[in-house]
C-alpha cells in the first residue's frame, strides 16, 4: 500500500511508516493454491515450522556479531515477508540485508518488527 507521506519525511522514513501499516496478506497463497485447502494447509506448515528456526538462528547471528550469516539469514526470510504480499517490508529487509553484509544494524529493529508481525499472524490463520 503506498500512501502519502508528509513533506518532512523523506522516502525512506516514509517506507518505514508504510512498513508499520502494512499486514500480512493471503493473495497469494490463495492465487497459487487454486482452492485447494490442503495445499494451503501444507504451505502454512512449512512456514510455521521454518520462521521461527530462521528468526532464531538470526537472532544467534546477531548475538554473535556474525553479520554475514545473519545477512544470508535474512535473505531467506525476505522470500517468506515477499511470500506474504508486504512489499514496503521487502524493501526494508533488502536494505537490512545489504546494511549487514557491511556490518551494520540500521535496520534491525524494524526488521524483528516485521518478522514478529509475520509470526503473530501464522498461528492466527491457521486451521
Amino acid at each position: 500500500m503506498i500512501i502519502p507521506y508528509p513533506s518532512h519525511l523523506n522516502p525512506g522514513e516514509a517506507s518505514l511508516i508504510r512498513v508499520n501499516m502494512e499486514k500480512p496478506s493471503l493473495t497469494y497463497l490463495k492465487e497459487l493454491s487454486n482452492g485447494n485447502s490442503t495445499f494451503e494447509m501444507k504451505i502454512f506448515k512449512i512456514l510455521i515450522e521454518e520462521l521461527p528456526e530462521e528468526y532464531n538462528a538470526y537472532q544467534n547471528a546477531i548475538r554473535t556479531k556474525n553479520f554475514y550469516w545473519a545477512a544470508d539469514i535474512v535473505h531467506k526470510i525476505k522470500q517468506k515477508v515477499a511470500f506474504f504480499q508486504m512489499h514496503a517490508s521487502v524493501s526494508i529487509s533488502e536494505e537490512h540485508e545489504s546494511s549487514l553484509r557491511s556490518g551494520k544494524l540500521k535496520y534491525q529493529s524494524d526488521f524483528q518488527e516485521i518478522v514478529t508481525k509475520i509470526l503473530k499472524f501464522l498461528p492466527e490463520h491457521y486451521d
